[in-house]
């Protein structure tokens, strides 16, 4: 038996790298959907090296985008072009587009792929809340710096630089169709399983200069998932969701402010401002147009203190929708908010806010039900003659009281006020009865 055993180690281990030689080639896929940001560049960083890690024979980096930031499309060109793992950038679906910073990763690619009626290019470069005029010192600088960087990647991947740069300097864009006759992307193709048809068995040049050919023969496509902190981090860096966090924040330290003790609102609202502020490190937010909805929470606030009729809650309002379609330069692609989203999340705020400051003025209005103020107008009844003090009883306790004229033992009083300890109290109408406390105030 032993001897059998120590004869079947050596096959097993054949089998075993005949399997491993035979195993499919695993391709990885990413999605990116909206806005280019420094946690975009993240999820990349993350996406190449566990393909590289995992063997992977190609990434597929499928990108519909308006474009971002250029800090973070800059690092994102430099993870692609480096990166030890080819990858193919793939617009898509129909209808997609790469837009500004998505037209510099589609060109970075090792194979740059669009699917039909796709659209990129149009990558000028504007300053977030810039004037952005021609002329502007900063801007041409900033045209300068990517005209070198298109070019530089273009030839890399042996794409005409020239043309590219257009898209910097002319903010010209291209169809999926006419990218590919002027040689800007190598394949139109309708979907990621016809791509990777497409590339088996193709050559393409490593940024080193290397030839490299695809075998992707019955590849197997794998999903690339996201961890919950990258998750939690792209949901947050939504221009939408970020608008809907100052509102929470604002809302609920609005409440906090108007009914002190509640904790709860004013921990969420906090929070969430936590949140926004760390939103606000990675996306450029106007912080006057922040400013501007914090005018409109103390706008509410001053509606319940003044009686302005109604104008102090109509400006606290504007000064919301103001601000929150300010809160984002409408220069950087992709990061305005749209009327039709803005107008619920303003109209939500404005009622929250209109209710809570109604709910607050009804119980400022309200007479109070507690203490001496609470006190005057209640029904008691003298324990003893009050010629003119005496002892009463009312609201379940015995008080000092004096009367504005006598009133006999056992004669409901009505209290008018208060001197330090002692009450002041009148006859009561008769037939008036002693009700419980607090209903009086009813």
């Amino acid at each position: 038996m032993i001897a059998r055993g120590s004869r079947l180690v050596p096959a097993l281990l054949v089998l075993s790298a005949l399997s491993t030689a035979w195993a499919a080639p695993l391709v990885r896929v990413h999605r990116h959907e909206g806005v280019v940001h420094g946690v975009s560049a993240d999820i990349l960083e993350r996406v190449l090296s566990d393909a590289a890690r995992d063997g992977d024979v190609l990434v597929v980096y499928e990108l519909d985008t308006p474009g971002g930031l250029v800090d973070a499309a800059e690092r994102m060109v430099q993870l692609i072009l480096n990166s030890k793992v080819p990858v193919a950038v793939f617009v898509a679906p129909r209808g997609a587009h790469a837009a500004s910073a998505g037209f510099f990763l589609l060109l970075a690619g090792d194979v740059a792929a669009m699917a039909p009626f796709t659209r990129t290019g149009a990558a000028h470069p504007i300053t977030a809340g810039g004037e952005n005029k021609e002329g502007d010192i900063a801007l041409k600088k900033a045209a300068e710096d990517l005209s070198a960087l298109i070019r530089t990647t273009a030839r890399a991947r042996g794409r005409p630089p020239e043309l590219a740069e257009k898209a910097v300097r002319e903010a010209v864009s291209w169809s999926a169709e006419e990218a590919l006759e002027a040689r800007l992307i190598d394949l139109v193709v309708a979907d990621r399983e016809a791509l990777v048809r497409e590339l088996d068995g193709r050559e393409i040049v490593r940024p080193d200069g290397s030839r490299l050919r695809l075998g992707l023969a019955g590849a197997t496509l794998t999903e690339h998932g996201l961890d919950w902190v990258e998750q939690l981090k792209d949901v947050v860096l939504h221009p939408l969701v970020m608008a809907l966090l100052l509102s929470l924040a604002a809302l609920g330290i609005y409440i906090e402010l108007t009914h002190p003790g509640l904790i709860l609102p004013g921990a969420v609202g906090a929070v969430a401002l936590l949140i926004f502020l760390y939103g606000s490190r990675v996306l450029p937010v106007n912080y006057l147009a922040a400013a501007l909805v914090a005018a409109g929470i103390v706008f509410f606030i001053l509606e319940i203190k003044v009686a302005s009729y109604g104008m102090l809650g109509v400006a606290g309002t504007a000064s919301i929708a103001i601000g929150l379609w300010l809160l984002f330069p409408g220069t950087v692609p992709g990061l305005r908010l749209p009327l039709s989203m803005l107008a619920p999340i303003v109209l939500f705020l404005a009622g929250a806010l209109g209710l809570v400051a109604w709910i607050v003025s009804r119980a400022m209005r309200r007479r109070p039900t507690t203490g001496r103020e609470g006190i005057v107008g209640a029904i008691g009844r003298a324990t003893e003659a009050l010629e003119p003090e005496g002892w009463i009883f009312v609201w379940g306790e015995r008080w000092r009281a004096r009367a504005a004229r006598p009133v006999a033992a056992g004669q409901a009083v009505r209290v008018t006020g208060s001197e330090g300890l002692v009450l002041l109290v009148e006859p009561a109408p008769d037939g008036a009865a002693a009700p419980e406390r607090g209903r009086e105030a009813e």
